[in-house]
């Protein structure tokens, strides 16, 4: 049987995780040295477990309880996928002698800490339990997220080297978790920059004004401002393309309701590059993928200027930045990009630059492999922080 080096690589499916989850599929076959098993978590389940991940999913019947987490859902599901990626490990760890894990996110290794003392493990993530709990939920209640966090310390500790994708989220790895600085690595997720390209438009082709929203939890995503503004201000000279499976209906023959895009489909990309702007003026956020991809096909890009962002979007460069729910500003920047299409467009190549140099996939699946590498070669050192 071959035992040459390879990690098994445990991965979160559901939203953008999966987008990130084929990008890494996709890089890591390209590469010429590390190996890696991708399995999504929840792959090659049994009834029981399907079972199990329903009932602990259970939603109590009301609004505000669940908005305060005082039915501790947060913590039954993570616990449930948790549970799964254990039983899937145990299982493949059992077919081939794998020489290190990674999980992605780390609370897939909320109940994996003895497999993590017996195989140096990198963890991943787009932001921490507590950085939730801090957005979601009022101070009065954060302690009902005190034992995900809890849980999270304890394989943060465990692991060998933890992945942030932005300095947000490594910081706070470091100041919430009391981790060691130097174990924690901020190596920024990437974009297809071959597949999703910037497109040339003549001035006639950029008539009228193509604005582009995308998420599916519409309103945290602040697609009611954008729809607000939109009718308010431009619907006499503008399109507004929504990318959403949100349960919305708008009669406006200029607001046009895109469902079910696949990331890089041919429709998907088509939307993207009939753009003039990529609107996503987000109320929360861990991380936001879209940004990177609107960038990565030339377009200016309105944000918010919460959490994450400000390290993709460059106020006044590539973009703009403005608070939650300042329908005003958001106004005010889209009537500047269509008095100044020049303008827009240097921004919006400003954007792909930026995407190409610190937002690229192939680098960062070969710095993400370097580190796997290296706590591999690290294995029977000592137990001191892996300098990463």
């Amino acid at each position: 049987m071959d035992t040459s080096p390879k990690i098994l690589s445990l991965m979160e499916e559901h939203m953008g995780h999966g987008t990130y989850g084929n990008l890494l599929r996709e890089g890591f076959a390209e590469l010429n040295s590390t190996t890696v098993d991708f399995y999504w978590y929840p792959e090659e389940r049994k009834f029981d477990t399907k079972f199990l991940r329903w009932l602990l999913s259970l939603s109590f019947p009301n609004s505000w309880i669940q908005k305060q987490n005082l039915d501790f859902r947060r913590l039954r599901a993570q616990l449930s996928y948790a549970y799964m990626a254990r039983k899937l490990a145990i299982k493949k760890l059992k077919q081939y002698p794998y020489s290190a894990l990674h999980f992605h996110t780390y609370i897939l290794a909320f109940l994996s800490l003895d497999l993590m003392a017996k195989l140096p493990t990198v963890v991943s993530l787009d932001m921490t339990t507590y950085q939730a709990a801090f957005e979601q939920t009022e101070p009065n209640f954060m302690w009902t997220y005190a034992p995900n966090i809890l849980l999270g310390k304890k394989v943060f500790q465990a692991a060998k080297g933890i992945v942030t994708r932005s300095e947000w989220g490594r910081q706070s790895v470091i100041r919430d978790y009391k981790i060691e600085p130097e174990k924690v690595k901020v190596i920024y997720p990437g974009v297809d920059i071959t597949k999703l390209t910037p497109t040339e438009k003549s001035e006639e082709e950029q008539k009228p004004f193509n604005m582009l929203f995308i998420g599916t939890d519409f309103k945290r995503k602040g697609g009611d401002d954008v729809v607000a503004v939109f009718l308010d201000r431009f619907s006499d000279r503008a399109e507004l393309n929504l990318v959403t499976n949100a349960p919305i209906t708008y009669r406006h023959s200029r607001i046009h309701i895109h469902r079910n895009v696949k990331a890089y489909s041919s429709e998907w990309l088509k939307l993207y590059h009939q753009a003039d702007v990529f609107i996503m003026p987000t109320y929360f956020e861990g991380f936001g993928w879209v940004f990177l991809e609107a960038m990565a096909a030339g377009l200016p890009v309105i944000a918010t200027d919460i959490n994450a962002i400000p390290e993709m979007v460059t106020h006044g460069e590539t973009g703009f930045l403005i608070q939650p729910g300042d329908r005003s500003n958001l106004a005010t920047h889209l009537q500047y990009l269509i008095d100044n299409p020049s303008l827009a467009r240097e921004m919006g190549a400003k954007g792909r630059k930026k995407v190409e140099k610190y937002f690229n996939a192939r680098l960062h699946c070969q710095t993400l492999a370097n580190m796997f590498d290296k706590i591999i070669a690290h294995e029977n050192s000592t137990d001191r922080p892996l300098p990463i």
